[in-house]
């Protein structure tokens, strides 16, 4: 098992901490139907769709973020092939997507654009709720090298203890620029977060071009974004 595979692991037990050990996991118990992103929760929520709707609404808030960073750093008309590492639910990825579709009025797009997880139920749940990304249950180490364009990893690395050999990896799949997101040097890390990613962690790996932000979406605290020509 490599590392992106045990931090992944890892953290999924802190969502799934109450299932029966060995028990599977059943698209019904993380699936909800993107609509209801855009609409009043039922007044039965459960807490899966709850926890879904909160993953989505974050994910689509730093994939915005992505959008408006990427965009102000390749320049020119350009239709750019896109992997999107660690999708969660792939809602991010699709708002990506839609931005960037090849026929948008946007002057950078993206096509194809694909995403891809290690939990089992990412493929049959991007199918069905965002069927306009390739959406892929595996491990990036198995992927062919220098398949995509452009690879983007969004709030993953943290996560990761060797993730600096995770950003080679990364590396190794993309043909022209890699896109980094994360929480901006973590002072109290969450559940989960076993890294707090700064400066030095960036300069080591040749990521020169980083943007510090305050987000709303993670605890009214600061995320950066980095970016790399290769």
């Amino acid at each position: 098992m490599n590392i992106f595979a045990r931090a992944i692991r890892k953290t999924k037990r802190l969502f799934w901490s109450g299932r029966k050990a060995g028990a599977p996991v059943h698209q019904s118990e993380v699936q909800m139907p993107a609509s209801l992103v855009f609409a009043p929760l039922p007044r039965d929520v459960t807490d899966a769709q709850l926890l879904r709707l909160r993953c989505d609404s974050q994910s689509m808030n730093y994939y915005s973020d992505i959008s408006h960073f990427v965009s102000r750093r390749i320049k020119g008309f350009h239709t750019l092939s896109v992997l999107d590492v660690g999708s969660r639910t792939g809602a991010g990825l699709a708002l990506l997507r839609l931005i960037h579709h090849p026929s948008a009025f946007t002057r950078l797009k993206f096509d194809p654009v694909a995403g891809i997880d290690l939990d089992p139920a990412f493929e049959a749940t991007a199918a069905l709720d965002f069927p306009d990304v390739s959406g892929m249950t595996g491990d990036i180490a198995n992927l062919p090298e220098k398949s995509w364009d452009v690879v983007i990893c969004s709030h993953t690395i943290e996560h990761i203890e060797d993730a600096e050999n995770f950003v080679r990896l990364l590396e190794r799949l993309a043909r022209k620029y890699v896109v980094l997101a994360c929480p901006f040097e973590e002072a109290d890390r969450v559940p989960g977060h076993v890294r707090s990613i700064g400066p030095k962690f960036f300069n080591d790996l040749g990521y020169l071009d980083v943007e510090v932000y305050e987000s709303h979406h993670w605890h009214n605290g600061y995320c950066c974004l980095a970016f790399k020509t290769l």
